[in-house]
């Protein structure tokens, strides 16, 4: 079966179908197609991997033997299912949160149908045909498909990882932890600065060194090993100190500060190098701004209404 996938297409021209399709292409695959919604993108990932750009995904359907549905994923259910199908053809989405049940209609149609999410963030503006080695790639799928799909992984030089339905949203909301809701923490953070008087692109110029190690820190060692800060220490003053300048001039940043915190304590708490004592007044601490934070958000919340 792996002779009869031969020819690589891609439904969708966005910033994952630009990585897989140019990494791919470099490890031997033939793109053959892409198709976008407009032609434009299509066409710039088409010159990059010497494919040809189509204006219908059902002709990428119809020339291609592997098919990547690399479209939004509320729109893959429906794509797939408007598409012409041939027997023995591979449907494979790339959604991380989605089962397989998102190509039900492929399959129905007589298409292996089969998942391929890498654990990997693909910035705009950037096109690093290496960015995808050593990633973790969580794959679904059965008999030819699913070796095929390892089969790609491997010349890619990442790692399977092969979930069941059930735990792909638990999978994919890790990811998003670590990749959206990072960017969300340093936007906060950065915004600190303004009322030091100077921009955020100064407090993100400030911030990127300490962001770089402690995630080199984190890859190296560990979280709990890399943890630092007041709150590993047990530092509670210090820490009094955070919350009442939020409390009074920074209360949008309160509750993740106090949320991140508790979560911090018992990381250092479980790890061994915070004493109970010190851990239990740091949880009381944190914990009695909480109140305040419900409180101060509510007119905020009842003004929506």
């Amino acid at each position: 079966m792996g002779s009869v996938l031969r020819t690589v297409g891609f439904v969708g021209a966005g910033r994952t179908a630009s990585a897989l399709a140019v990494a791919l292409g470099r490890c031997g695959y033939t793109v053959s197609a892409v198709a976008s919604r407009s032609l434009g993108p299509a066409r710039l990932l088409a010159d990059k991997v010497h494919a040809t750009a189509v204006r219908s995904p059902s002709t990428v359907v119809r020339r291609c033997d592997v098919v990547f549905l690399t479209v939004p994923d509320d729109a893959i259910a429906a794509v797939a299912a408007g598409l012409p199908w041939r027997q023995g053809q591979a449907a494979v989405h790339c959604s991380g949160a989605l089962s397989l049940e998102a190509l039900a209609e492929a399959g129905r149609r007589g298409a292996l149908v089969g998942s391929l999410h890498p654990m990997q963030t693909f910035p705009g503006g950037e096109d690093d045909p290496d960015r995808l080695e050593g990633v973790t790639f969580a794959i679904e799928g059965t008999g030819a498909l699913r070796e095929w799909l390892e089969g790609a992984v491997l010349r890619l030089r990442g790692h399977a990882l092969f979930l069941r339905a059930e735990d792909r949203p638990l999978y994919h909301a890790s990811g998003i932890m670590c990749c959206g809701f990072v960017t969300a923490v340093v936007d906060l953070a950065s915004s600190l600065w303004e009322p030091l008087g100077f921009s955020q692109e100064q407090g993100v110029r400030a911030l990127g060194p300490l962001l770089e190690a402690t995630v080199r820190s984190i890859v190296a060692q560990g979280p709990r090993k890399a943890a630092t800060g007041p709150i590993a220490r047990g530092d509670v003053g210090t820490v009094r100190r955070h919350l009442e300048v939020f409390a009074a001039r920074a209360p949008q940043a309160l509750a993740l500060y106090c949320q991140a915190g508790l979560r911090l304590v018992a990381m250092v708490r479980e790890a061994g190098t915070l004493s109970q004592e010190r851990a239990q007044e740091l949880e009381g601490l944190l914990a009695s701004y909480l109140p305040e934070v419900r409180e101060a958000a509510a007119p905020v919340a009842s003004g929506r209404r």
